[in-house]
């Protein structure tokens, strides 16, 4: 069975119209829109077309790719992206998750760890920040491996190259079969993609699973950010560091915390370690100096372990070959290339479904 919904969202994700499709393929663009919307059956000539113009295999429309529901991609985020990247990203993340979805049915992940928790009057996102800090067992100090930390716990992360999308940070979004998905765009500095992580945690552990329908988005975006810079600078442990703070002193701040300059800066302020002139000082100086849009001083970030292994582990233990996989995955070789893999070691066991271990 051919799905035209699957159809369309491969369609978007290539950032084509059904005008620019049916162009490709020698079919009026009625007809496209017919495939598309199901009111007539799509022919086997029509796929072949279809998956050679657009760079799939034919397996991918043998799938039902639904758009995801509840995601952290709030009113900010969509306000800043033109409607065709919009709809670039969320098609290129529906195909995606449901690669990894296929995945999942012959290995399992780490369980989702991550408690949830409502932001209140007597619990705020800083205290819960700090409180997640604790559950999770992360030491005093700045998070070193903090990708690490969350697959551990059952988040997957994924890096996405968006060229041209530069103002899309990150969002999750839970798969079809419920597995908790950070995309992070890959082309933005690793201080900004460690912050970008720690929003979105945030989000999955205060609204993703919330049951206040009525919260304002705006208003969840900025618990977000709060959560975020307590998480990766507690007060209690940053205040007394950050204390009198100087230009001078920004590049090894930043390299020891990890964040970005203007991060320190803004929780400096926040934490009133230093009055709001210093800091308009210290943007300025950061301005004149080059380092509002691209700082100097760079800090690691380890590389996301969980769908290589699973894509490993279907060749290693499950012998599937690159054709296989790429009728399970629904991307081509090359897409399951620059998508899902990158070099990581692979963990070899033989139950009946294999496990990853962290």
């Amino acid at each position: 069975m051919i799905y035209g919904s699957s159809i369309r969202i491969a369609r978007e994700s290539r950032g084509l119209s059904q005008s620019d499709l049916s162009k490709l393929i020698g079919v009026t663009q009625a007809t496209l829109s017919r495939f598309e919307k199901g009111g007539i059956e799509v022919t086997p000539d029509a796929v072949a077309k279809i998956a050679q113009a657009l760079n799939y295999p034919t397996s991918l429309f043998e799938r039902d790719i639904r758009r995801g529901g509840e995601s952290s991609l709030f009113f900010r985020k969509r306000a800043s992206m033109t409607v065709k990247n919009l709809s670039v990203l969320e098609s290129k993340i529906s195909i995606l998750s449901k690669s990894i979805d296929e995945m999942m049915e012959s290995i399992d992940i780490p369980e989702l760890r991550i408690p949830a928790v409502e932001p209140s009057g007597d619990n705020t996102p800083q205290e819960i920040a700090y409180k997640i800090r604790t559950y999770l067992g992360v030491p005093a100090g700045p998070i070193d491996n903090i990708v690490s930390l969350l697959e551990k716990n059952g988040v997957i992360v994924m890096y996405l190259d968006l060229d041209g999308m530069d103002k899309f940070d990150g969002l999750t979004m839970f798969t079809t079969n419920q597995a908790p998905v950070i995309w992070i765009n890959r082309n933005t500095p690793n201080d900004r993609k460690r912050f970008n992580l720690a929003h979105e945690l945030g989000h999955l552990v205060m609204h993703l699973r919330s049951e206040d329908l009525e919260k304002r988005e705006d208003q969840k975006e900025i618990e977000a950010n709060q959560f975020a810079g307590e998480f990766l600078m507690p007060a209690s442990q940053c205040k007394e560091d950050l204390f009198n703070l100087k230009y001078k002193d920004l590049g090894m701040k930043k390299y020891y915390w990890k964040v970005s300059k203007a991060a320190i800066i803004y929780r400096a302020k926040e934490l009133n370690c230093i009055p709001e002139e210093t800091a308009r000082y210290l943007y300025v100086t950061l301005g004149r100096n080059g380092e509002r849009k691209k700082e100097t001083v760079q800090v690691p970030i380890d590389t996301p372990k969980i769908v290589k292994k699973m894509y490993d582990l279907h060749v290693t233990e499950l012998n599937y070959s690159e054709e296989e996989l790429s009728d399970i995955t629904g991307l081509m070789p090359n897409d399951i290339r620059s998508e899902l893999l990158d070099e990581a070691e692979v963990i070899k066991v033989r139950p009946n479904k294999i496990q990853l271990k962290f």
